[in-house]
């Protein structure tokens, strides 16, 4: 899954009511399961990349790619402690 499917996704959930929030917790707990994986699949691309060559245009995007995926899976994991 992208990662602007899954940002849609979670401003989707934060536009809910409370009440509709608790009922999709789950989704918000697969959000940030997807949101870890891709995460951890950027952390190993950007590993091997930096071993090639990290002036590339393809490393830079993986950093700018993790530092978003990073800051959502934050934002998430506050709305996920506020539920």
């Amino acid at each position: 899954m992208s990662t602007s499917k899954i940002a849609d996704k979670l401003e989707d959930f934060f536009d809910l009511s409370k009440k509709k929030r608790r009922k999709k917790h789950k989704k918000l707990l697969k959000i940030i399961a997807k949101l870890e994986d891709k995460k951890s699949r950027l952390e190993t691309e950007l590993l091997e990349q930096d071993k090639q060559d990290e002036t590339s245009d393809e490393y830079h995007d993986l950093i700018q790619e993790l530092e978003v995926v990073s800051k959502l899976l934050e934002k998430a994991r506050k709305h996920e402690k506020k539920d």
